[in-house]
């Protein structure tokens, strides 16, 4: 499920089933060019998405995060999800504000090279889908 109001209309009736927060995180440095950010960003939140496809009806997609890499901010995560999945650039550092016992936080970073191939783009999504298929069955043998 994406963050839309078309997917969100039946909010109710699939909360039940949604058990993780996917959320994207992107840190803007000032020492890249605009169009560099553009490529960067849109492919984090591609490949956000095609994880969302591929695991629909149990994950929620949020709206990238943005945060100047500057700054540093610990993350916040949504209350009421079981699982927690914190998706970023490999290199980027991102703290993770204090958990309760509720849930769990799997950060996932994403490599930043050849952004531009669709074979590379394929090879990160498998990886990092089934990465949380993993991470569910080892919180669930817990």
């Amino acid at each position: 499920m994406q963050w839309n109001v078309n997917e969100t209309e039946n909010w109710e009736e699939l909360r039940s089933f949604v058990d993780t927060a996917l959320l994207p995180i992107y840190l803007y440095r000032g020492s890249k060019e605009v169009c560099e950010h553009v490529l960067r960003m849109n492919y984090l939140l591609n490949v956000a998405a095609a994880i969302e496809q591929k695991l629909k009806g149990r994950v929620l997609l949020y709206p990238v995060n943005y945060h100047f890499a500057e700054e540093q901010p610990a993350q916040q995560t949504p209350s009421g999800f079981v699982h927690n999945v914190l998706l970023h650039f490999r290199g980027d550092r991102v703290r993770v504000a204090e958990l309760g016992t509720e849930g769990s936080v799997l950060t996932l970073p994403v490599g930043d090279e050849d952004l531009e191939s669709s074979l590379r783009f394929e090879v990160t999504v498998d990886v990092l889908y089934k990465e949380i298929i993993r991470h569910w069955q080892q919180w669930s043998t817990q």
